[in-house]
């Protein structure tokens, strides 16, 4: 990199403004190309493109030498980039910006339109002798998709030039650059930059239009009612957009409020003209029409066998700011308060209709890794069996945790915290309903984990495929398609964020493989009994199984139903109904004081086992430590 060199002449950054507003309006000024600014400020070298991803955010290295350059701080510095918006607006971090060649991807991802939008009266400059001379700001934030209103000046911002009809600063042979022709020298920060080719043989020449002075409409002929519909959604977007609070964590509403927006927009394009009633008037409507027609076309030709026609059509910004303003003011009248249960019949229409259009375009909108839980919830057909995409993601990226943590039966302290009040709400389940909704709490938890179908994750959990789908009959008999289900799932919800933002976390399919083949010896079990008067002498009260499946269950926090002791007599024929109520006994609350002191030393055997598990040491455990601790309680 060149040595960098101060600036004979600088200019403060004017409020919002952008890293090429300002070395455009340098350039001017100093009556240098922009490319050769850049070179000064260490940004480049003169001649070659400068680095479109220092839109985003700048290296460590440019920043100083830029604000040394140009005598600012690096605070300042980094303002000019869009890493202010990068807390609130998640697209940003998820655009591919370190490729040489982006193609659609930062835009089609709705992370930043490299062609900046612009206000005409804006880059005209607020009076002042300085701006006056050398034009206004180009605004950092109308690089950003959503941005598609100026606030100041009640109107929408323009994508096109008004002479060569082309996009402000577009991209050249899938190249962008920061500052488009960046070696002419004399051009105003508020002209065209488009290249102009008069025909073969002709020399090339630049637009040159004045921005400034040719404002366009800037309403697209709308009422003064949808004008201000429009405005006040830009008005709360930009709030989202320019809060300095961290999102607090847990919080995947605040986090997830752009993805969720982004997600709905294309699920509307997707399933035209379903959607028409999010729309407050027919004016609006049409706008939405005349971007949605082509990705209706790009769709069908996908369908028809057309391997060109990919998502990015599909996910593509409209560059046209009424049309995008439409578009997000009728997802944000679909998503409405984001209450799930309001919220689920809204959206569950566009569903159903989006994976009969194209299951593989739905899938990848709905499952995009920052949608929140909420809307990854209400987005699927069924709550549970096989969903109808791919793969399902609902836990949302700050309270992150893996399948393998999830242990196979719901410990009964989060059962009796966040199912057990709900219970009064469904439908009677008699007895088995602590079994069947601690069962389906695991499977669910283990569905948010991995994504996976509820056979798939009741199998890794070790649920015998018996057990899982007789849990799915009965739920989705009981609760359908009713507000209940939406109940049970808000609990399920709750205790995914205790999951996730637990410390410690265990990891149980290792306490699984470890504990698949252990079995507690007969000499073990009659060491824990010895002592313990009045215990009961049946066949099933000596025999060691009682104890192994005991103890396997509350290593594993797994269902003794499914424990390997049983599972293997059952595959043997043998009738294990006796063996059943023997090893349920130990989970009872209503023991004498014998078999209360006997469970005390296999909880402590317990304890010592998972520990030796956790350590990947093997299961093994002195019964003589097990005796001197529990006498030591």
């Amino acid at each position: 990199m060149a040595v960098c060199r101060r600036l004979p002449r600088a200019l403060d950054p004017l409020p919002g403004e952008s890293l090429p507003g300002l070395l455009l309006r340098i350039a001017f000024r100093l009556g240098l190309p922009p490319d050769r600014v850049a070179e000064l400020c260490g940004l480049g070298k003169a001649g070659r493109a400068i680095p479109h991803f220092y839109l985003r955010d700048l290296p460590e290295q440019q920043a100083t030498a830029l604000s040394r350059s140009a005598d600012l701080t690096v605070a300042e510095v980094n303002d000019l980039t869009l890493r202010p918006f990068a807390n609130s607006f998640p697209a940003l971090t998820g655009s591919k910006w370190d490729l040489i060649r982006t193609g659609g991807s930062a835009t089609s991802n709705w992370g930043v339109t490299v062609s900046s939008r612009y206000c005409p009266d804006c880059l005209r400059g607020d009076g002042s002798p300085i701006q006056n001379a050398i034009g206004g700001a180009w605004q950092a934030s109308w690089h950003l998709p959503v941005v598609f209103a100026c606030l100041r000046h009640r109107r929408f911002l323009e994508h096109l030039c008004p002479v060569c009809e082309r996009a402000v600063n577009g991209t050249v042979r899938a190249q962008p650059s920061l500052i488009k022709n960046a070696r002419l020298i004399g051009l105003h920060p508020a002209q065209c930059r488009n290249t102009l080719i008069a025909g073969r043989g002709s020399s090339k020449s630049v637009c040159g239009a004045r921005l400034d002075e040719n404002p366009g409409s800037g309403t697209r002929s709308l009422s003064a009612e949808d004008m201000q519909r429009l405005l006040l959604l830009q008005e709360r977007l930009t709030v989202r957009l320019t809060s300095t609070a961290p999102p607090r964590v847990g919080d995947s509403m605040s986090i997830s409020f752009f993805p969720d927006l982004i997600s709905t927009v294309n699920l509307i394009k997707l399933t035209w003209p379903m959607g028409e009633s999010y729309v407050p008037s027919q004016e609006l409507a049409m706008l939405v029409e005349e971007h949605a027609a082509h990705v209706v076309a790009l769709v069908l030709a996908g369908r028809a066998g057309d391997t060109g026609a990919g998502l990015n059509g599909l996910r593509s910004v409209s560059a046209d700011a009424a049309q995008c303003g439409a578009l997000l003011l009728a997802a944000d009248t679909l998503l409405g308060d984001r209450e799930i249960i309001a919220l689920r019949p809204r959206i569950r229409a566009l569903t159903r209709e989006a994976f009969r259009i194209s299951p593989s375009h739905a899938d990848k909108i709905l499952r995009q890794k920052t949608n929140s839980d909420t809307l990854v919830r209400v987005s699927f057909r069924r709550m549970y069996g096989d969903v109808v995409g791919r793969r399902q993601r609902t836990a949302s990226p700050d309270r992150r945790f893996e399948i393998e943590e999830v242990p196979a039966y719901l410990p009964q302290g989060l059962y009796e915290s966040h199912i057990a009040p709900i219970v009064p709400d469904l439908p009677p389940l008699g007895r088995r309903a602590p079994r069947l909704l601690r069962r389906a709490a695991s499977i669910r938890l283990a569905q948010l984990a991995s994504g996976g179908t509820w056979h798939a994750s009741a199998e890794f959990l070790g649920i015998p495929e018996s057990g899982a789908l007789h849990t799915l009959r009965v739920l989705t008999r009981e609760l359908g398609e009713s507000q209940l289900r939406s109940v049970f799932e808000n609990a399920v919800g709750e205790i995914a964020d205790k999951f996730g933002h637990a410390a410690g976390r265990v990891d149980y399919a290792r306490r699984r493989r470890c504990m698949a083949k252990w079995r507690l010896s007969a000499s073990d079990w009659h060491a824990l009994r010895d002592g313990l008067l009045k215990l009961g002498r049946g066949r099933t009260s000596t025999d060691p199984r009682v104890g192994s499946i005991f103890l396997w269950s509350e290593v594993t926090q797994g269902e003794h139903l499914h424990s390997p002791t049983l599972l293997e007599r059952r595959e043997a024929g043998e009738d294990t109904t006796l063996l059943v109520l023997a090893a349920r006994r130990c989970f009872s609350t209503d023991l004498h004081h014998s078999s209360l002191r006997l469970v005390q030393r296999l909880r402590i055997y317990a304890c010592l086992l998972a520990e030796a598990c956790d350590r990947q040491s093997g299961p093994s455990v002195s019964v003589d430590e097990v005796i001197a601790l529990d006498g030591s309680v």
